[in-house]
């Protein structure tokens, strides 16, 4: 990988589109766009260029439904005592910013990619943010033998302690030998009364039409920026990879159930099933 991840990149950019498109948005991210270094105009023609009218509410809606999800869920585990947030594969997440709320209390853990996180330090540079002091950039190449376990210690992970995770976009791009590896080294850092967010992609029969056209789209796209999708998990063998990582509880999350976030537009978005969650528990 050379500099950012273009998927981080294209992910930011539906966040900043639905911030700036839709009216009422269900999670508004007024950072994404100058963390990409883009303008309004170029991340609508980045739009427009990659898929028909019909399917581009789906890009915008599903990084947003996943990411309320987990800050609904980072919520309720602050209220809870939870005190460690752990973002796997965080790309260009503006959450130290805009939610200082929770970062009053929170020890929020950005792990990715070297080159991602050095685009990514460089846009918060650029823009003149400042990072909390309990903010930490954990930086790990899975491809080469990097340590999760070690790196995170290193940035004063406490494994003692509960902590909630988020593992948003991923998935889709990992071997199911390297997703149920992973599951595991988290399981194991995981402390009673933690959670862990997942998003995965899902075969046709559980996406809605738009969605299914768009993901059609998606793999094509990603595929020529280097970064193809290789793994569609039914909603059930994806719980069972997670059990099999001894997880303790483990459900899937269909996004129709987020139709309460919707009601009521005049715009007539719907949600949209292009990614499922799972959310494991110890």
């Amino acid at each position: 990988m050379q500099g950012a991840s273009q998927t981080a990149v294209m992910t930011a950019m539906g966040r900043a589109a639905h911030h700036f498109m839709d009216p009422d948005p269900i999670f508004s991210d007024s950072y994404a766009l100058a963390l990409i270094g883009k303008t309004q105009s170029d991340v609508v023609e980045f739009l427009n260029a990659n898929g028909p009218e019909r399917v581009r509410h789906v890009g915008r809606l599903f990084v947003c439904q996943r990411s309320r999800f987990v800050e609904e869920a980072v919520e309720r585990a602050v209220a809870d005592g939870v005190d460690q947030f752990v973002d796997l594969g965080a790309g260009l997440s503006s959450f130290a910013w805009r939610r200082t709320d929770l970062m009053r209390t929170l020890s929020l853990f950005e792990v990715d990619h070297p080159n991602s996180q050095a685009f990514k330090r460089e846009r918060v540079d650029a823009i003149g943010l400042t990072c909390p002091p309990n903010m930490k950039f954990v930086a790990v190449d899975f491809t080469a033998d990097g340590s999760l376990s070690d790196s995170l210690t290193e940035a004063g992970f406490v494994a003692s302690k509960p902590s909630i995770w988020s593992w948003l976009g991923v998935i889709h791009y990992l071997s199911i030998d390297a997703i149920g590896s992973t599951l595991t080294e988290v399981a194991r850092l995981s402390a009673a009364g933690s959670t862990l967010i997942a998003t995965f992609g899902v075969p046709d029969e559980f996406m809605e039409p738009a969605s299914c056209e768009f993901a059609y789209i998606v793999r094509e796209l990603v595929a020529t920026v280097g970064e193809p999708q290789i793994t569609w998990l039914a909603p059930g063998k994806m719980e069972n990879i997670a059990r099999d990582a001894h997880w303790r509880h483990v459900y899937s999350v269909d996004p129709a159930s987020f139709t309460p976030w919707v009601a009521n537009r005049s715009d007539g978005l719907k949600p949209v099933r292009y990614e499922w969650l799972l959310v494991a528990e110890n």
